[in-house]
């Protein structure tokens, strides 16, 4: 019994746990004294500041980088105060970043994204104190970076999805110059040799053995590097991943070739790895595997696992960020930092849905934290699930996503873009076994994987992978109507319909028999867009196959006790996953339902 009220404790303490203003800032500032404290000595470094505030105005100290990361940091504490109708309180805070370059990764390769929706991830980011827009611009759907030496990388033969869709030269430069005014660096990548059918389809080269082709692409890297400064785009990205097709296989002398007409130009060579040789001190982008995979000591930036978060739903960014700690190998130099993938690699509908598909604004806030402060200690036991609520390391989960909600709810109130993000560490679940034996209890979160694909490791330890059931009763303070999130697949948006997971057929919210009951009844799944869809089809765009991008099911609670009972029948290879989350308003724009409380047993 005495388990069971602790667990009530937890619910009912979570809930009521609020900050000030000083202390909802995202990311996180190093020092934070309330008062002002003229015997702080301000932290010097790149990108340090100290920031003074009195009497609602402020007083900074640092280098240029470091006043905008201030400035930042007062603009969120003017909304945060603003919010609550109070003054700014006078205050010192002294903050620098752990690591070099802090971004994300756009892929408009295989999507092409409008240059005010790329202007306003840009903005986005730079509000969080990232600093690095790494702009992924060709890929084997299309060459999207117009070249006026090679013209014939426009022409509409070239495209095989968003035909004739390029950024002009004009576009590039300006988007280079909108990031640097907001303090952010832009890598362009032009990948090479693999992921290049576009780029051979243009030229006729079915072979980037050719020696034709190593002087063409050579003279596009000429080209990029004449649109911008090398102070203003000291990177330039060659990718050089999954090199896997025939025409892709070119001798190092090609590879060389292409990194001295980077290095000639004055920019430093980024690379992807694993990925092909590139020689010299190239930055490595890691972007796969748990283990190290440099095999050397060069630096590198961090885009590994969870990172990827076309690989990730909403509600499991909270651990991602939370727990996986960026940079965990080699020496301090070799740390440059990390970048949030995302790769959407399936076609879209819709210009927006890959900001709103791959959660990028929650990703954003979420991770803002990670990346800026770093994480003590890296817990891949983590990565997919939260930890137990009287584990001491849940704390941390719950103190993130209190600060993610108000940043949600005051300094991004009325943000035009998704921010598909809702509370679920005050839930609770219990999981049993096919023999109704218990595999967990009390389980916090909103998105439980039984098994994952990507980390195993953060697996429930049962006797099989048989079916599994998840509950939770929840006290509702009156009857009433909300809707709710719901997911029983959970979809990469990169090549995740596959024969083992396919969009489910009518009536089915899986093809392996899920059901959900809300008090003893069966909720309905959606009507399907395009019902039983596999066999990986890229062309065929996800329009309503996870929770957070289609309207939330509409359910009804009744005032006091209500029973939620999900049902998973045993599946393999993907992602076993079980969603419920009752929320208010539009998936774009959730909100928690107030009053309710979680328990994992029928109290």
């Amino acid at each position: 019994m005495m388990v069971r009220w602790l667990a009530i404790a937890a619910v009912l303490s979570v809930s009521a746990v609020r900050g000030d203003c000083l202390d909802e800032l995202m990311p996180r500032p190093r020092q934070v004294v309330r008062g002002v404290d003229g015997s702080l000595k301000a932290p010097t470094g790149p990108g340090a500041y100290q920031l003074t505030v009195r009497k609602g105005k402020p007083r900074i100290q640092g280098d240029d980088e470091g006043r905008r990361y201030a400035m930042a940091t007062f603009r969120q504490l003017k909304k945060l105060a603003e919010a609550e109708g109070k003054d700014l309180p006078d205050c010192t805070i002294n903050d620098w970043p752990e690591f070099k370059y802090r971004g994300l990764m756009l892929d408009c390769g295989r999507n092409y994204q409008s240059v005010d929706s790329i202007k306003d991830v840009i903005s986005m980011l730079s509000a969080y104190k990232y600093n690095v827009f790494h702009w992924h611009l060709t890929d084997n759907y299309g060459w999207r970076l117009e070249s006026k030496k090679h013209p014939e990388l426009q022409k509409k033969e070239a495209f095989s999805r968003n035909v004739g869709k390029f950024y002009t030269q004009a576009e590039f430069k300006e988007v280079i110059a909108f990031a640097r005014s907001r303090g952010v660096t832009v890598i362009p990548e032009l990948d090479m040799p693999g992921h290049t059918l576009a780029f051979r389809k243009a030229t006729g080269i079915g072979d980037l053995s050719d020696e034709k082709a190593k002087i063409i692409l050579g003279e596009l890297i000429d080209e990029l590097c004449k649109l911008a400064s090398a102070k203003d785009m000291p990177i330039i990205h060659l990718g050089t991943d999954e090199a896997r097709e025939r025409g892709e296989k070119v001798p190092q002398s090609h590879l060389d070739y292409w990194a001295k007409k980077v290095t000639d130009n004055g920019r430093r060579l980024m690379g992807w790895s694993p990925g092909l040789k590139l020689p010299g001190q190239t930055i490595k982008q890691l972007w796969m595997g748990a283990k190290d995979p440099r095999g050397d000591k060069t630096p590198y930036i961090d885009s590994q696992n969870s990172y990827y978060i076309n690989h990730v739903d909403p509600e499991e960014l909270l651990s991602v960020a939370a727990y996986q700690q960026p940079c965990r190998w080699g020496a301090k130099e070799e740390k440059l930092g990390a970048i949030i993938g995302v790769w959407h690699d399936d076609a879209i509908a819709e210009t927006e849905d890959v900001v709103r598909m791959n959660a990028v604004y929650p990703a954003i806030v979420l991770l803002s934290d990670n990346f800026w402060r770093g994480r003590e200690k890296d817990e891949p036991t983590l990565y997919a699930r939260l930890p137990a609520p009287d584990d001491p390391r849940f704390g941390l989960a719950v103190d993130l996503e209190r600060r993610v909600l108000a940043q949600r709810d005051k300094v991004l109130k009325g943000l035009k873009h998704p921010f598909p993000y809702v509370a679920q560490t005050h839930m609770r679940w219990r999981m049993t076994d096919n023999q109704g034996k218990t595999i967990a209890e009390g389980i916090p979160q909103a998105t439980i994987y039984p098994r994952h694909f990507w980390f195993p490791a953060a697996a429930y330890v049962m006797s099989d992978n048989g079916t599994v059931t998840l509950e939770t009763w929840i006290e509702s303070p009156r009857d009433l109507e909300c809707g709710a999130w719901i997911g029983m697949t959970g979809f990469s948006r990169s090549d995740g319909r596959s024969r083992d997971a396919p969009t489910p057929k009518l009536g089915e919210w899986n093809k392996h028999g899920a059901t959900i009951e809300l008090n003893g009844k069966r909720i309905d799944p959606p009507k399907w867009t395009h019902p039983g869809t596999g066999g990986n089809p890229k062309e065929t765009p996800l329009v309503d196959e996870d929770y957070w991008y289609r309207e939330p099911a509409k359910i009804r609670l009744k005032a006091g006790r209500n029973h939620v009972k999900l049902v998973l029948p045993k599946r393999g290879g993907w992602k076993w996953i079980g969603t419920f989350v009752p929320v208010l308003g539009t998936s774009d724009h959730p909100r928690e339902v107030p009053g309710l409380k979680f328990f994992h047993f029928p109290y």
